[in-house]
């Protein structure tokens, strides 16, 4: 009977062994899982502010005022001449011989080619003012119910 006994007190010895190690690794796995978050958790800030900019340069209104200014920039390459028109509520470009009114009417900004047809740039728009300074130009778009845009370019003659 005694080596029964003597395999029991070294099963209990050891379960209190087993014990005390889980213990000890619960806390390690705990101090590690801790840390691996710890250096992650940069990476994720990143990773939502990456999200957060790309999804506002994907607003439809800020695409549209992108695409307005680069149209307005090839209408204002190499021009004969430019005025301002409607009291700053428009440009009035010569270029290469063709005239284009670009004008603020009713919520967008227009595009006429000899004072004829009607063809929107840019949508959405409250109020607009161009001013033409020197050799520049410069553009104030306030959209409905938004933010307020500016823009400005320098006039290159032919």
């Amino acid at each position: 009977m005694r080596p029964l006994q003597q395999l029991q007190r070294d099963a209990d010895c050891n379960m209190l062994e087993v014990k005390m190690n889980e213990r000890g690794f619960a806390f390690l796995n705990s101090l590690m899982d801790l840390m691996v978050l710890m250096l992650l958790l940069p990476l994720i800030v990143l990773f939502f502010s990456f999200v957060m900019q790309f999804s506002q340069a994907l607003n439809p209104k800020t695409l549209e005022w992108q695409l307005f200014t680069e149209e307005l920039r090839v209408y204002l390459h190499e021009i004969d001449s430019i005025e301002e028109i409607n009291n700053g509520g428009g440009v009035r470009i010569i270029q290469k011989g063709e005239e284009y009114d670009i004008e603020s009417y009713l919520q967008i900004i227009r595009k006429q080619k000899f004072r004829q047809g009607h063809e929107p740039m840019l949508t959405g728009v409250e109020s607009c003012t161009f001013k033409i300074d020197g050799a520049k130009l410069k553009i104030r778009v306030k959209f409905s119910g938004g933010p307020t845009e500016e823009a400005e370019y320098v006039l290159t003659p032919p």
